[in-house]
């Protein structure tokens, strides 16, 4: 009795090349992007509106230059920075308060997560095999 191995080399080799290249601009790039816009949204979505000028001020931006992808979501310093400064206290116009308007954004660690690990070929566990 015997028990004999085969490994295909070119397969490895072809699989740690797409790993070598990254993402490229494909599905986990345009992932990426849908969790930008969809952080955005949220963003938008707490603003709170007395003249209009802080939320017409935000705006997503995005770039890939072929190895990293960057987002950002800007608003106008002023007057964002009076809302944020107030945080989640209530206001006399917003006694509900949840000024902080931002919050959302920084809600994308697991998504962001997820969208590497589809990359990889691990899409959906929740640890990664229990690593960090």
């Amino acid at each position: 009795m015997s028990v004999s191995f085969e490994v295909d080399a070119d397969a490895v080799i072809r699989e740690l090349d797409r790993l070598a290249r990254g993402p490229g601009a494909g599905e986990t790039t345009f992932r990426l992007e849908a969790i930008l816009v969809s952080a955005f949204a949220a963003t938008q979505e707490r603003v709170h509106v007395m003249t209009g000028v802080l939320k017409a001020s935000g705006h997503p931006t995005s770039g890939f230059d072929g190895e990293t992808w960057t987002g950002e979501i800007g608003f106008a310093r002023h007057p964002g920075i009076f809302e944020l400064a107030r945080g989640d206290q209530p206001t006399l116009n917003h006694p509900e308060g949840g000024h902080y308007f931002l919050g959302p954004a920084y809600d994308t660690d697991e998504p962001v997560k997820q969208a590497i690990l589809g990359f990889l070929g691990v899409e959906g566990e929740e640890s990664a095999g229990g690593h960090e």
